[in-house]
């Protein structure tokens, strides 16, 4: 029987054909090899002849071939049939081409939820109409209701705040930090006072546009903006 005393041997399940790793880095061999199980039925390993064989130069390499095999049970016996018929090498390729793409797909879903957790915490803004009333929203990720609406009843009225708002997108997160800490009250306040401080900045340096839309060819990056 082989020793399965320790604790990643001990996760290795029984079927009719198993990997064994290798690892003593005193031993003559260093690798892996795929042998046929004659004690399958009792749910334990007794290991034949190998059926396939490959030696490392290293030991860390053989340990991560054999952790990726241990994640593809089902493919054991598929490996072991297909041996004899492309040879100990070409299977080799076969596998290394197997465990690539599943570090490929690993990597792609990692992406796709580190992406999901960024939209989950980004912040966007919105001028829109919510029940027929001009407003400027804000929300967080794909949560349904924004959490703060600004109505107007004109709609020139909620333009002008969005000409300061779409330039603030550096301070979205520290908005729903505060409507968190101070509630929605204190964050409309917040931003409609560093609005008319940024106007009034504006206009005193004769940059301000004409009519009810005075920073409505601003840009904050490229005029600066309120600190607020």
């Amino acid at each position: 029987m082989v020793d399965e005393s320790q604790p990643e041997r001990a996760r290795r399940p029984a079927a009719s054909y198993v990997p064994i790793l290798h690892d003593d880095a005193t031993s003559e061999f260093i690798g892996l090899v795929l042998v046929r199980n004659f004690a399958e039925a009792q749910g334990e390993i007794e290991a034949g002849l190998p059926v396939w064989i490959l030696e490392t130069a290293f030991v860390d390499d053989a340990r991560e071939r054999y952790a990726w095999m241990l994640t593809r049970p089902e493919r054991w016996a598929v490996w072991a049939r297909l041996a004899p018929l492309v040879g100990p090498e070409m299977l080799t390729l076969m596998m290394e081409h197997e465990q690539d793409r599943d570090a490929r797909r690993a990597a792609e879903l990692q992406a796709d939820v580190d992406r999901l957790a960024r939209e989950a915490r980004t912040i966007t803004a919105r001028s829109t109409e919510v029940l027929g009333r001009p407003c400027v929203t804000l929300r967080r990720g794909s949560e349904r209701e924004p959490f703060l609406t600004v109505p107007f009843d004109d709609p020139v009225e909620r333009d002008r705040l969005w000409d300061w708002v779409r330039w603030q997108t550096h301070r979205y997160r520290g908005w729903r930090i505060l409507w968190d800490d101070k509630g929605p009250v204190a964050l409309r306040r917040l931003i409609v006072r560093s609005m008319f401080r940024d106007e009034e900045r504006v206009r005193n340096a004769g940059l301000a546009s004409a009519g009810r839309r005075p920073l409505r060819l601003w840009h904050s990056d490229r005029e600066g903006g309120s600190t607020t």
